[in-house]
Formats: C-alpha cells, structure tokens, sequence
C-alpha cells in the first residue's frame, strides 16, 4: 500500500529552504539515447554520486536497479512491504524500500518510497546504462522544464501565480500521461486523447479511429496530419504512424501518442502542482 504523498515526498526541505535557492541552480545537463525522449541524469542516492537514472514521468515511484543497491551496497529503508506491478507486460511482486536522500543538482529529496526492480535498464541502447527512473510523483510541488535541443533541464519550485497561457491540462490513465489534441484535416478538425510518452520513438495514431475519421487510410501504414495542437503548441505536417493502440501498453484507449520524433525538437514544462504541460517551438535562436 503506497503511503501518503506528504510522507513519500519530502521535497528539498534541508537544502532548499527557499524558492530563492532553487532558482539560483544552473540548468542541470542530461544525456539521451537515438531513440528516446527520455533524459538519463547523474544524482546521488544515499550519498553515491555519479549514478545514471531516467527521469521518467510515464511513472510514478523511484526505481532503482537491485544490481546498483547491491553492488555498491547501499543501505536503505525497509519496512517489509512489497508491490504488484506490470509495467513491463508481466505481473510481478517487487519490494519496497525508502531512501535516505536522492540529490538532482541541488534539490535533495527525503526518504523517498522506492521500487526495487530487478534488472530495470530503460538505456541499454546507445551505450547508456542506467540504475532506475525517477517518477513524476518526487516532482509533486515541482515545476520541470526539459529543453530537448540543449539537453538541459530546470527544475523549480510551481510558481504561485505564474501560469503562462497555452498549458493544457493533463490526466493520467494506468502509469501514463494524456493529453487533449486538435488533428485539423481539410474541412474541419478532430479532438483526441493522446498519449505524452517520451519512452517511445514514433509518434503514431489509431489505425482505425483515423480511417473512420477521415485522418487517414485504411491501407496505408502513416499518414500526415495537416495541423496538431495541443494548447498553445502547433505544428503544420507531422506524420504519424498507423498502429492498432490497443495492442500498445496504454490504459483508457488513447487515439494516438506523441513520441520522441516530436519531443526532442522542442522544450517542454511539466507543471506538476497544477497537472499543467505546455509545449514549446523553439525558434532558431532558442533551439
């Protein structure tokens, strides 16, 4: 049974007394793989600098890899407990633990409720290997911005009344992040939920809701929509594969799914006080 979130994330309370302090960190650097949106960053868990985890809003707990506690014989926090997952297509039971400090640039996180995953590596490919995922849920009160072009990251304190115009508000379905789209076609448009997954390469819709909508045809295997928008984010000809979304491992039948493809060539802010998400073009003086 998962514990309060008030207990579970105990954000920055020693080293950031102050929304002052957090601001003044530098954008923190984070690594990629070909064919992935997800950033990989160095943090130091219990101390131990220099280890490579995902930080992965697709989930909710921190994960870590059971061949990093061991082998660098980390001690953590056990209270017998364990937890049913299937994010991988199989059911299983794995234990639960508490760290003692996760530290990301100068944020410092406290007792956090970790999952202990055998084998967990989202970065096998591209020569990264990494040791676990930081969910969305450490990032609670927080407000993330992640600039593909740059590879950087800010994390920040949600401003109390700063909230820019062209955020779309975000729901979660399963482990996952949804979003409302606007698709236009010629004569009218079409809205939709899409999934926001940085963990997948393709942006792709449903092969059967964009024949029955006139999106695309049946036959082909990708189409080009003619608009996207999501909030204040648009953008003119994106092609998108035709899958059948429901053999994908997505909850509540989405009509489709942003991927990497889009992501990467654009910054986006997580506002996760507010389930708020903007995405941002970025000029050719930004990018």
């Amino acid at each position: 049974m998962k514990l309060p979130k008030v207990v579970v994330l105990l954000v920055a309370m020693l080293v950031v007394a102050s929304g002052r302090e957090l601001r003044a960190q530098e954008w923190i650097k984070f690594e990629l793989i070909e064919t992935s949106a997800l950033p990989i960053v160095r943090c130091k868990v219990n101390g131990m600098g220099g280890q490579r985890l995902v930080l992965d809003v697709g989930f909710e707990d921190l994960l870590l890899d059971t061949m990093l506690v061991d082998g660098a014989g980390m001690k953590l926090v056990s209270r017998g407990e364990v937890q049913e997952i299937d994010f991988y297509g199989r059911k299983e039971t794995v234990p639960v633990s508490y760290v003692q400090t996760l530290e990301l640039g100068k944020l410092k996180f406290e007792l956090v409720r970790t999952l202990l995953i055998e084998g967990e590596d989202g970065t096998g490919s591209g020569g990264l290997r990494s040791y676990g995922r930081i969910g969305r849920d450490i990032l609670e009160s927080l407000r993330l911005t992640v600039h593909y072009p740059r590879q950087l990251l800010f994390i920040e304190p949600s401003p109390e009344n700063d909230v820019p115009e062209g955020g779309v508000t975000f729901t979660t379905e399963g482990r996952f992040i949804y979003v409302p789209v606007r698709l236009e076609k010629e004569g009218g448009y079409e809205d939709a939920t899409f999934v926001l997954d940085p963990g997948t390469s393709g942006t792709a819709i449903d092969r059967r809701w964009a024949a029955d909508t006139k999106l695309a045809n049946k036959k082909a295997s990708q189409t080009d929509i003619a608009v996207v928008e999501i909030g204040g984010f648009r953008r003119e000809h994106v092609p998108m594969l035709l899958a059948d979304m429901h053999q994908l491992p997505y909850d509540g039948n989405p009509a489709g799914v942003i991927g990497s493809d889009v992501l990467r060539t654009i910054s986006v802010t997580y506002d996760f006080a507010r389930d708020l998400v903007w995405l941002t073009e970025l000029g050719d003086d930004e990018s």
